[in-house]
């Protein structure tokens, strides 16, 4: 797949460069999520049009504790492009212009995923399926920079329990969906390949064809994610079966229960 990087402002793609480079020296591993994961994920599509310019930043950091969270945080602050947000921990300013928070998971979770950080002040925040998503995350050229980027099965995973932490960002459906309607032009070697049965399980002439076949291979793909994470597969199905009706919703739901249960190939 080619990925398309003009629609991101030189400044986003500076701070990047930035990002890696600290990070390596750091001896820290990260990936990209949110929105700027999505749009170079989709980007690969030449029908894909951003709905709207990335103004932030998300970053998953692998981190053992917060002392290394906050280590890593005042490297960046000390190539003097970051500054610190005076209460959120986990978000720093990129020359006063772009959002970056940081997303500590890894070794500093507690027992039920949640990341606590004491400084500046006292942050919470839920961390499920960041550990069981690094490992797909797969490495492209952002403008001069290589970096490890979600893939469009894990920006789905993340983006369903961050909506279900927090209904009322409603982006997260709206990327799912755009996901979704993308896939089929995406992934086509994989769904022919890995996951033959599925396209006949849905009529051609359904307009929503491609879709539906997307959400329930993409279904079974986070399953074999959270393979060794049950707990996780049973909370993700219980967001699934309780969200407002619609025609993805339960053939994501069939296809990571059936991953859950058979051990579906990836």
């Amino acid at each position: 797949m080619s990925h398309r990087d003009l629609f991101f402002h030189e400044s986003i793609l500076e701070m990047l460069a930035t990002l890696s480079k600290v990070f390596r020296e750091q001896k820290v591993d990260f990936f990209l999520i949110g929105a700027i994961a999505r749009d170079i994920r989709l980007s690969a599509s030449a029908e894909y049009k951003p709905r709207r310019m990335t103004k932030d930043v998300d970053i998953a950091i692998w981190v053992g504790s917060e002392h290394e969270f906050q280590r890593v945080k005042q490297a960046l602050i000390e190539t003097g492009d970051f500054t610190a947000h005076d209460k959120w921990a986990i978000r720093l300013f990129y020359k006063h212009a772009i959002d970056l928070d940081l997303l500590p998971f890894g070794g500093i979770e507690g027992a039920d995923r949640e990341v606590r950080i004491e400084k500046p002040q006292l942050f919470l925040i839920d961390m499920p399926g960041f550990a069981e998503v690094m490992p797909e995350a797969e490495v492209l050229k952002v403008g001069n920079t290589e970096l490890r980027i979600c893939s469009l099965e894990g920006l789905v995973l993340l983006k369903l329990f961050a909506n279900a932490n927090n209904s009322t960002r409603t982006k997260d459906i709206t990327d799912i969906e755009d996901i979704l309607q993308l896939y089929f032009d995406l992934e086509t070697e994989k769904i022919f390949t890995v996951h033959p049965d599925v396209p006949d399980l849905y009529s051609t002439a359904d307009p929503d064809y491609m879709a539906l076949v997307s959400a329930r291979i993409t279904g079974r793909v986070m399953g074999n994610i959270l393979k060794e994470a049950p707990d996780l597969q049973n909370r993700l199905l219980h967001i699934l079966n309780s969200k407002t009706p619609n025609r993805y919703w339960p053939e994501i739901a069939a296809g990571l229960a059936e991953a859950a249960s058979k051990g579906v190939a990836l």
